[in-house]
Order: structure tokens, then C-alpha cells, then sequence
């Protein structure tokens, strides 16, 4: 029997399990007879270590399909290595920026082509929420992000860095032009990582936010992807009955970031945490017109990494009496006070005060200061969360993997609006943060 071989990109690459390497079942038709014998000879010549003196070879071509995003979800590895190798073959296809930018000259055609939702439940419209989306590069990503997100009765506040390129300012202000409720926000930052000015931004979208009727406020950035449809994370916010979704460590290291400054005001302990939140309008309205926050934010602006302890301080100290926080342990624990509002894959570097690793699971694309940029591999983790939220995502790194979970969030929700798909929120509405709250 001759020996077959997986032809891609004018050389083979993979060989049958029989000489112990990978052998994908979706081949196309035998090309053998359309190759060089030079080619041929290559062939040999790369795998004689595997082939007899006397072997035939026989070279296949991988038909170019595109992945399929249902085998992707379910975790096959056939097809995980064949979107590894389609997408290592084929160029991603992006928009160009100025279908954003020129989005205003036909907004009804760019709203329709980019299958933006227009409509929604009744459920959802006696629920409208909050987003902040701050962003600094790849307008597409960014817009897909509010694209899963856009429901008519929402309202989108969108951040863009100072220093980002024109064009991609120029982007996203096309976008905002076509969607009444969704807007740039009225001041803008240089944003700088670890600095005050990387907090501003997302204040000042609570207060753009301010003026309209909403629930709850989240504030995203314009590398993440809802692992929840709109729906469904009404029916969350919903049991969470005011509750505000915060993450903090009590673990006594990063009190470096503030030891050098003066002690904080009202007696309130600082804490450390992830920047992003589920946040009651209650929380939103303390953050914003009471003075005792106002005093924290001045003090926070003294400290290192400000936009990591202002929201964690605020909703754990419960002597504040801030709408929504919580009175109990405000260490995050996966089991009596989990982090629900973002899935972030911080791996064995991001240590619990009690020595646990909570944010840490394999990582299926690659891993950047410690963060998981998800790949492919880590679809049938990612819609198998509770989490609201994930992060992080890159949109030149396998971006197969957001493709699919757009496909698969897509999906749920027609299957949703059909009323053929519904969500259990008992699971949620007993978390300990709801029990546990400042009314």
C-alpha cells in the first residue's frame, strides 16, 4: 500500500498514524499524479526516515473548507488541528476601516449588513443596561464586541485612547453616527497602564451614562466577548437584586501600591481587585455625587494601580453604606463569592492570600504577562462558564476562536428568541453577594 502524505502550501506536512504522526480524516482527492516527480522526490527525501526504499507515495490535498465551528465548540481534535492549520494557510479577511468610516453615509445599509439587532422582549426592554467600552486599537473586534452586546434600549459609551490612530478614532466615530444610542465619550484620556488617567475613562462614562434610564452598569474593553446573550444577562442582573459584582483580594502584597501614601479617608480600608464590574445604578450614583467617594477617588490618584483598588475599596468596605456592596469575606472564592462578571485565565501567577490559584485553568492559545489569549482550543471551556464576560482576545491571534464564539452566541440567541432555550438563574440569585449586600 503506498503511503500517503498531506499536501499544503506546495510540501507535505503531516503523515498517517501508521509511522506515528498526525493524520487528519478530512483529506481531498489524490493530486498525485498533478506533482513533479521533483516534487515527489522531496517528498521521500523529507520522510525517508519513515518510508521503506521501495514505497510508493501518494500525496493528498486538504480540501479548503472552513472550520466548522459546531465540531469546534464540542472540542473535536480533528478539527481543532485542521483550524490550526487553515488558519496558519489562509489570510484572515478584515473590513477595511473605511466601511466604518463612511458607515454614516448609509446608515441603514451598515446597520443591516453588519446584523446588528434591532429588536428585543419586552423582558429586556424593562431592563435596559449600561456599557462602557474603552478601546485603543482594531475597530472590527471592537465592533463586534458591540455588535453582541446592541440592543436599541441599551446605552454604549465608548472610549477611545487619545494617542490611537486616526483612522481608528475616525472609525468608531462612523459607527457612533449610526447607532442614536450609542456615543463617544465627552471627554477623552491618553491612557496610560498603572495610572490614574487609565481610571478616568470609565468615569467619565458613568457620568455620560448618568442621564439615561438603565439598571446596571458594565464596563468592558474592546478585547472581550459576552459568554452571555442579552437576555439571559437580564434574567443575571435580575437576581443578583441590586448586588454589584467586584473582585478583591485580601492578600497584604499590594499594599505596596499605597504604603507610601497618606492614610485614607473615612477610615476605609483599601483593597485590590480586577477592574471590571457588574455595578447596581446605586453604586454608580454613590461613585458619582457622594463626597466620601469623591475624597477616596483624590487619595486612589496618589496610588499606584488606581483603577485596580476604587471599585474593590468602595464595595467592600461596608461601614460606607454604598448601594449594593458586600458586608461579608471580600476575598473572591469560587465557591462562596465568585467572580462572575469577567472569565479571565490568569494562570499559577495570580495567587489567593491562602496560597490557591483562583483564575487559573489550561490555556488553549497563548498566555501574554500571564493572561490567556484564547485560541481555538479553549471554545468548549468558554461556553461552559457562568461568567458574563470573557477576557482576553486578540483579533490576529487564532481568531478562529472569536469567530466561532460569535457564531455560537449568535446561535443561542435565535434559539432564545424562539423560545425553544431558557436560563436556570437560581444558581445565582443565592451567590453570597446577594445575601449577603448593603441595601
Amino acid at each position: 500500500e503506498p503511503i500517503s502524505f498531506v499536501l499544503r502550501s506546495g510540501f507535505p506536512v503531516q503523515v498517517p498514524a501508521s509511522v506515528g504522526l498526525p493524520y487528519p480524516s478530512i483529506l481531498g482527492s489524490d493530486v498525485s499524479g498533478d506533482i513533479s516527480s521533483e516534487l515527489q522526490q522531496d517528498v521521500a527525501t523529507r520522510f525517508k526516515d519513515h518510508l521503506g526504499s521501495k514505497q510508493k507515495i501518494r500525496l493528498l490535498s486538504v480540501p479548503q473548507r472552513q472550520p466548522s465551528c459546531l465540531a469546534l465548540v464540542k472540542g473535536d481534535k480533528e478539527e481543532v488541528n485542521y483550524a490550526l492549520q487553515y488558519m496558519d494557510q489562509n489570510t484572515q479577511a478584515k473590513i477595511p476601516l473605511s466601511r466604518f468610516i463612511t458607515a454614516p453615509q448609509d446608515c441603514d445599509s451598515y446597520v443591516k449588513s453588519r446584523g446588528y439587532i434591532t429588536h428585543s422582549t419586552q423582558e429586556e426592554r424593562d431592563f435596559p443596561i449600561a456599557y462602557s467600552i474603552m478601546m485603543y486599537r482594531d475597530p472590527e473586534q471592537a465592533e463586534r464586541l458591540l455588535r453582541a452586546i446592541y440592543r436599541p434600549h441599551n446605552y454604549y459609551c465608548i472610549h477611545v485612547d487619545a494617542k490611537s490612530d486616526k483612522e481608528i478614532q475616525d472609525s468608531m466615530r462612523g459607527i457612533t453616527q449610526c447607532l442614536p444610542n450609542v456615543f463617544l465619550s465627552s471627554r477623552q484620556n491618553v491612557v496610560d497602564w498603572a495610572q490614574f488617567n487609565s481610571l478616568e475613562p470609565w468615569l467619565y462614562c458613568m457620568s455620560d451614562l448618568w442621564k439615561f434610564s438603565w439598571k446596571y452598569f458594565i464596563n468592558l474593553t474592546g478585547q472581550e466577548f459576552p459568554l452571555k446573550t442579552n437576555l439571559q444577562i437580564v434574567r443575571i442582573l435580575k437576581a443578583l437584586n441590586g448586588a454589584n459584582v467586584v473582585d478583591t483580594t485580601r492578600d497584604p502584597h499590594p499594599a505596596w501600591r499605597w504604603y507610601e501614601t497618606f492614610p485614607p479617608p473615612n477610615h476605609i480600608r483599601p483593597y485590590k481587585g480586577l477592574v471590571f464590574m457588574l455595578a447596581s445604578r446605586g453604586f454608580v450614583d454613590y461613585m458619582l455625587h457622594n463626597e466620601v467617594a469623591h475624597s477616596l477617588l483624590r487619595w486612589v490618584s496618589y496610588t499606584e494601580f488606581p483603577d485596580e483598588s476604587y471599585f474593590s475599596t468602595l464595595n467592600h468596605n461596608p461601614h460606607l453604606r454604598v448601594p449594593g456592596s458586600y458586608k461579608g469575606d471580600p476575598e473572591t472564592n469560587a465557591e462562596l463569592k465568585p467572580y462572575i462578571a469577567r472569565f479571565v485565565n490568569w494562570g499559577v501567577g495570580w495567587e489567593d492570600h491562602e496560597g490557591r490559584y483562583p483564575f487559573y485553568w489550561p490555556c488553549g492559545g497563548k498566555r501574554v504577562r500571564r493572561v490567556c489569549v484564547f485560541g481555538v482550543r479553549d471554545l468548549p471551556l468558554l461556553t461552559d462558564r457562568k461568567e458574563l464576560f470573557a477576557n482576553k482576545f486578540i483579533f490576529d491571534f487564532q481568531h478562529w476562536a472569536l469567530d466561532c464564539l460569535e457564531e455560537w452566541h449568535f446561535n443561542m440567541t435565535l434559539v432564545e428568541y424562539a423560545g425553544k432555550l431558557t436560563l436556570d438563574t437560581s444558581w445565582y440569585s443565592h451567590l453570597d453577594i446577594v445575601r449577603n449586600q448593603v441595601l
